[in-house]
């Protein structure tokens, strides 16, 4: 009977001494939510397509764009939202879709989501192209417009001014005589109001023209 009362002194003890120690214990840190990503044209346009291909298997980019949700600023030719329209042509039809890297304002849900259809005409101004046509991506399109631009007197001088300048970015294949689709590299909130745009080979990383 003695060892039995021992061995329960001991297990209380031990007990109390858990306790004690658990009372003591810090909190367990918090760990920061990480803020989400802005990702690259070129990736975002990759997310859309496996959402667009199950409505139209022979899916092609119509005209791809940048948007911006507060969530997730954008830095270095990447934006937390992206627009594209795809068409097909058997059903001659388009369908607009978006990515974003976050759920935001707006009803902006994170992942790609589609829109409703709508008839497709075809039009010689703007074409059709497949995604495999968009080998460059929109940070090299932008060190390419850069590099076009430092050899311009006059828009070297502007961007040295305007350092806070926006960039955005316009993916299509527009005019009679356009050999490949182009990124549009706009310096300006909008095509309207940008001081001026260069043009991108989105198949080549090539100089196409500019636009002031």
């Amino acid at each position: 009977m003695k060892r039995t009362l021992f061995s329960y002194s001991l297990t209380a003890l031990a007990l109390l001494s858990l306790a004690g120690c658990s009372s003591t214990s810090a909190p367990p840190k918090k760990v920061a939510k990480k803020a989400p990503e802005p990702v690259t044209g070129q990736s975002a346009i990759f997310q859309m397509f496996q959402v667009a291909r199950t409505w139209a298997p022979d899916a092609m980019l119509l005209k791809v764009e940048n948007g911006t949700i507060p969530e997730a600023a954008p830095k270095e030719a990447k934006y937390g939202l992206w627009r594209a329209s795809f068409v097909s042509l058997e059903k001659k039809s388009k369908r607009d879709y978006v990515y974003s890297v976050s759920d935001s304002d707006g009803g902006i849900i994170k992942g790609a989501r589609a829109g409703s259809d709508s008839p497709y005409v075809a039009n010689p101004q703007t074409r059709p192209f497949a995604i495999q046509e968009v080998k460059i991506d929109t940070p090299a399109a932008l060190a390419a417009a850069l590099a076009e631009i430092d050899k311009d007197k006059d828009m070297k001088k502007v961007l040295a001014e305007n350092k806070d300048l926006p960039v955005q970015y316009l993916l299509d294949w527009t005019g009679p005589t356009a050999v490949k689709p182009t990124w549009r590299v706009i310096f300006g909130a909008t095509i309207s109001t940008s001081k001026f745009s260069v043009f991108i080979d989105a198949t080549t990383g090539k100089f196409v023209k500019k636009l002031r």
